[in-house]
């Protein structure tokens, strides 16, 4: 046992390594109108906002980092176009203006482009050389803003009828608006083509490290959680759902009544139950914005320690994680709030072995 956690610790800094350091070949665009081909680094969809990593050949070893203020575009070879645009930020009493690397999607009467901002999916139209930002009605994912993606389509269907009737029942997704301007060009201008720049990636696989501790206490029951895990997700296949191996640490502390049911004078005893876990789970986040609730479940290799003042409680009971590891089936619930870009505040509860008390605290993701 010792020796599989020691191999999960000294793999997980090569697995991480090598998934964020992949490159594909793609060319760059410099504000000047010179065009660099060569390599660009496989980046997160928030990162490809700000900036664009790029080398000359596969085999050199650092990266030129370039800003929209230096690229105005740049494409991955059978992938994605990016381009640098400037638009007026909405969402905010006062409006400011930005900068950013955006994905296009479609051009025609209106051009379509998507952009992410802490893992929070946007859309930018352009009609002729204005910009209208979009973004969705779910205040989960932009918390306290209103939604303004419905009004805005209803607002560009103008006087195509059959495109405004589908606007109420339109899914706020890459997929679906496509299809909406789509239709709406082909309404606009009929029979003329209608470029799509959508091209599916090859899955990415992301992995980072999560490590969280956290805790509650109320009378003689608390609640102490420790854990580490590999974190792995594959955005573009399953958004939202990843996939966690790690190491947990947990001491569950409560009473044990000898008999619940006679309360004249109850005797009790205290006893620490000490649960250390390798667990293997499937998580999946219902939002990607600020706060995200969660669900999740797996299995676990568990080993469980009693500490107790009266050691002739559990004798003679079975128990087959007793100072020994045995599989056991876990499931739980929470909710993690971003406090900046790696760190999260987070609540969660969960059974494994055993209902367990729900704990708040603090989390890190790196990267």
């Amino acid at each position: 046992m010792k020796s599989f956690v020691l191999f999960i610790g000294l793999s997980l800094p090569s697995l991480i390594l090598h998934a964020q350091d992949r490159s594909l070949p793609g060319y760059i665009v410099r504000v000047s109108g010179d065009t660099l081909h060569g390599f660009l680094k496989e980046q997160g969809t928030d990162e490809a906002t700000r900036r664009i990593s790029f080398k000359a050949a596969e085999s050199d070893v650092d990266y030129q980092i370039f800003t929209p203020s230096e690229v105005k575009a740049f494409q991955y070879d059978g992938g994605n176009l990016f381009r640098a645009i400037t638009f007026s930020d909405t969402r905010r009493d006062q409006p400011v203006t930005l900068t950013f690397y955006a994905n296009l999607l479609v051009t025609g009467e209106y051009d379509l482009y998507n952009f992410t901002e802490d893992d929070v999916l946007f859309f930018l139209v352009r009609k002729e050389n204005s910009f209208y930002l979009m973004f969705d009605d779910d205040l989960r994912s932009v918390p306290g803003i209103k939604g303004n993606f419905r009004n805005e389509l209803n607002f560009f269907a103008g006087s195509c009828d059959a495109v405004r009737q589908g606007v109420e029942n339109a899914d706020y997704s890459t997929e679906s608006m496509i299809r909406f301007f789509q239709k709406l060009d082909d309404c606009l201008n009929p029979g003329k083509a209608v470029a799509t720049y959508n091209y599916h990636q090859k899955v990415k696989i992301k992995a980072g490290l999560f490590a969280y501790v956290g805790g509650i206490s109320f009378g003689n029951y608390a609640q102490l959680t420790v854990e580490a895990r590999l974190r792995v997700t594959l955005n573009q296949l399953m958004p939202g759902v990843s996939f966690n191996l790690g190491y947990r640490y947990a001491e569950v502390m409560k009473k044990h009544f000898q008999n619940p049911y006679y309360l004249v004078a109850p005797n009790f005893n205290h006893e620490t139950w000490q649960i250390k876990s390798i667990p293997l789970t499937i998580q999946y986040n219902f939002t990607r914005g600020i706060v995200q609730p969660y669900v999740y479940g797996g299995v676990s290799l568990c080993s469980e320690n009693i500490v107790t003042d009266n050691p002739e409680l559990y004798l003679g009971t079975y128990n087959p994680y007793l100072n020994s590891y045995a599989v056991a089936f876990l499931f739980g619930a929470g909710v993690e709030v971003r406090l900046a870009h790696f760190l999260w505040s987070r609540a969660e509860w969960r059974y494994e072995t055993m209902a367990q008390y729900p704990t708040v605290g603090l989390a890190v993701t790196l990267p």
